[in-house]
């Protein structure tokens, strides 16, 4: 099936995106604004690392000292920040308004692509666990380089699976791919999967897959030979920071360093379980919606079990043990993992987890290719494993890293299956809006113990 509409669906009304933007804003600039802000233990990390390197830049702008600095992170969205500072002043509250619009960029663009294959109501209710995430909305209200990351990595994936490869996709593809880079070294791990996706409709290629979409129709090796370039700049964006740091991060980061903590030096092979928990874990009230289109189906159900089988693997083949001198700490899971036995190395939460959240990504998976939409479930499955690889190299698995994405992959998802027809009947616009909505009251939950209750005044202020 196609993931366009034609012109008049292509551009559906963009009013319930601009209530689901708005929205958005209202719960993060509010705060900001109002001054209700103060949560020490969350914005640490803004206090600490993110506002002192932007102004840091901004004092020595035109040419800031990128050899070391104390982040972890490529210096894109600092340099960014450091420019407005020297634009607006020094505001740390200018500083959060911009990461905010950077949240609401994330948003805006998850609902777009959503939209391209159900109505703009629809596309708002898969998209609004997204949006009620209190990473999400933590990463907003206090400085963070996630939100932006995130919204530029959503672009070149979105792309890939929702649009036919064309040259002005692939030029947008390439820009957001490199720009990507710049904000987080690690965002290279979507390039290589989206090329792919450009030459799919490729005649030798196409013949040997075991799906037809007609975003595939052969648009020759310009898209490609497009993205290829896009591709190559953003390695050698991490070609020329590896080369300038010694590593993959700052010096201060790396083993031996004095920065906060080491992001570099050993694997983190918890992620994998990890993520697939989340996934299972949050996407249960859709489950529960959705559960005639999957118990019904034989052939759905078939690939849930295979799934189930998969993730129960993963559970006891990686460790998982929680510690801080592991870098699995922080976070409801974690917390949890923590107080719940472990047996040899591995966490009974994440084994239990991963084994819930493989069934899971089975049953969407064989849901797609009941909506016609195989070639989005395997591109689906390549970026996952292309996000777990990249992920496991690095030193720290905190749950800020893990939630958006997996929140972003449940929301596209559930707008992809709309249409499936299974042994349980049709998988309606309605029935996948009442999962979205299902999904967005756990993360509400969520948001409300986590952050807005422990929201305060500054005592300092006053």
């Amino acid at each position: 099936m196609s993931g366009s509409r034609g012109d008049d669906g292509a551009r559906a009304c963009l009013v319930p995106g601009l209530v689901l933007v708005l929205g958005f804003l209202f719960l993060t600039v509010g705060p900001v604004l109002t001054g209700f802000d103060h949560f020490p233990s969350k914005s640490i990390d803004m206090d600490r690392n993110h506002v002192p390197v932007i102004r840091s830049f901004a004092s020595e702008w035109p040419s800031p000292d990128l050899q070391d600095y104390d982040s972890a992170t490529t210096p894109g969205m600092h340099l960014m920040l450091a420019a407005v500072e020297r634009g607006f002043g020094s505001s740390e509250t200018v500083l959060q308004l911009a990461t905010c619009l950077f949240g609401a960029l994330l948003v805006g663009t998850a609902w777009w692509f959503g939209s391209r294959v159900v109505g703009g109501w629809v596309a708002a209710a898969c998209i609004l666990p997204l949006a009620l995430s209190p990473y999400v909305l933590g990463n907003a209200i206090w400085v963070m380089t996630d939100d932006l990351a995130l919204a530029l990595v959503a672009i070149s994936i979105g792309i890939a699976i929702f649009l036919r490869p064309s040259p002005g996709a692939a030029s947008v593809s390439g820009v957001v791919m490199v720009l990507s880079v710049l904000v987080r070294q690690i965002n290279v791990w979507p390039t290589a999967l989206a090329l792919v996706a450009t030459i799919l409709g490729r005649p030798g290629i196409r013949r040997r897959l075991p799906f037809r979409d007609e975003l595939d129709d052969d648009g020759g090796v310009l898209p490609a030979s497009i993205l290829g370039v896009g591709v190559l700049a953003a390695f050698g964006v991490l070609a020329g920071f590896a080369v300038l740091w010694g590593g993959l991060v700052p010096p201060s980061f790396q083993p031996g360093g004095d920065g906060a903590m080491v992001h570099s030096g050993g694997l983190n092979l918890a992620v994998t379980p990890y993520v697939t928990t989340l996934f299972g874990v949050y996407a249960l009230p859709a489950m529960v919606v959705l559960l005639p289109m999957w118990r019904e189906d034989p052939r759905v159900l078939r690939a849930g079990l295979r799934g189930a089988l998969l993730g129960l693997l993963i559970g006891v083949v990686l460790h998982s043990a929680p510690g801080a001198e592991a870098g699995r700490v922080g976070g409801w899971l974690w917390t949890l993992a923590d107080r719940l036995p472990v047996v040899a190395g591995r966490s009974t939460v994440l084994l239990a987890g991963a084994t819930l959240g493989g069934f899971t990504a089975g049953v969407f998976f064989g849901m797609l290719g009941s909506a016609g939409r195989s070639r989005a479930g395997w591109l689906m499955v390549g970026f996952a494993a292309s996000f777990l690889a990249a992920y496991t190299a690095n030193a720290q698995a905190f749950q800020r890293y893990f939630d958006p994405p997996v929140l972003l992959t449940l929301g596209w998802c559930l707008a992809l299956t709309v249409g499936g027809v299974t042994s349980g009947g049709p998988l309606t616009p309605a029935r996948a809006a009442c999962a979205g909505l299902g999904m967005a009251a756990m993360q509400a939950v969520f948001a409300m113990a986590t952050l807005y209750l422990r929201l305060g005044f500054d005592p300092a202020a006053s």
